[in-house]
């Protein structure tokens, strides 16, 4: 009996890891089919347990001093994956499934970091303003550097490439030289500029527009303005790199190194439903937590 039971762990373990292998890399299940020489059928009977199962993350016994935190969509309107990641080891810390981001899914996950030890001093962020907050309650010293690569791609949206107004314009010249930024010098520089920029066209931000009636009034020029609230909200938080260069000025280690791949991965296996797709990420993301890594840490990274 002892063999019989040995054996089917056996499979169960050689099937557990051909499913991990294939969920997380590019494999196609015709690869799968030759390799055992089963049907395609079999293969998705030999997975369909695995399915039914989502590892927990497993938080290290240290704390990390830069905590890299970013969202990502897993179903569009449905399911967002909210990632943190150390940047010392670009391993994820932990991570968590929601309807949408928000101020109680981000306290959530950071409570739970907080119990198992992990006290930031640095968070590189978005600056969602839910998760912003949820930062303050659970680490109120932490210093956040915002993440310019979001500032200055969601600018750039609202602005368009070509601006029909000389506001907008000086504006985009503004948000286009803010990746430049690198000393204390240029920062002082750039808001000067920005402040000057907004003294010059203060009353034209100020400009309304009324309904045929004249009974309600919005501003004229709204884009422009959640531009400017944008920077303007941005600047205390968006320079914390120059004087601490260990610091990353972007998010990029979990945009570029975690949900690139977690999109291209969706794209390879397009056609799952919700719950896989949330399998799919809880074991991409496990995977990346386990990896030996011993990637030196960088004094900075852009």
């Amino acid at each position: 009996m002892s063999g019989v039971r040995t054996r089917t762990d056996n499979i169960r373990r050689q099937r557990s890891k051909m499913f991990v292998s294939w969920i997380t890399n590019s494999a196609h299940l015709n690869t799968l089919k030759a390799k055992h020489s089963v049907s395609r059928k079999t293969l998705i009977q030999w997975m369909r347990p695995y399915w039914k199962y989502i590892p927990t993350p497993r938080i290290p016994k240290r704390n990390v001093s830069i905590l890299v935190v970013d969202a990502t969509s897993v179903v569009k309107r449905e399911c967002v994956a909210l990632i943190t990641l150390d940047v010392h080891t670009s391993m994820p810390v932990s991570w968590s499934f929601s309807s949408r981001e928000s101020y109680t899914s981000w306290k959530l996950l950071f409570a739970q970091l907080a119990k198992h030890g992990i006290n930031p001093s640095f968070i590189v962020c978005d600056g969602q303003r839910g998760m912003l907050k949820a930062i303050h309650e659970v680490w109120p010293d932490a210093v956040i550097q915002r993440c310019m690569i979001h500032i200055v791609r969601q600018a750039k949206l609202w602005l368009t490439q070509n601006p029909q107004t000389p506001a907008g314009q000086e504006l985009l010249i503004l948000v286009r030289s803010l990746l430049d930024v690198q000393t204390p010098t240029q920062r002082d520089a750039w808001i000067q500029s920005y402040e000057e920029t907004l003294l010059r066209h203060e009353e034209f931000l100020k400009e309304r527009s009324w309904n045929d009636d004249h009974t309600r009034w919005w501003y004229t020029h709204r884009k422009l303005r959640a531009v400017r609230s944008l920077l303007s909200n941005s600047i205390p938080d968006v320079f914390t790199f120059i004087d601490r260069p260990q610091v990353p000025r972007t998010s990029n280690h979990v945009e570029g190194g975690i949900n690139s791949r977690l999109k291209d991965l969706y794209r390879i296996h397009r056609g799952l439903s919700a719950w896989k797709k949330i399998v799919l990420t809880s074991w991409y993301l496990t995977i990346r937590q386990r990896r030996t890594t011993t990637r030196k840490p960088t004094r900075k990274v852009t």
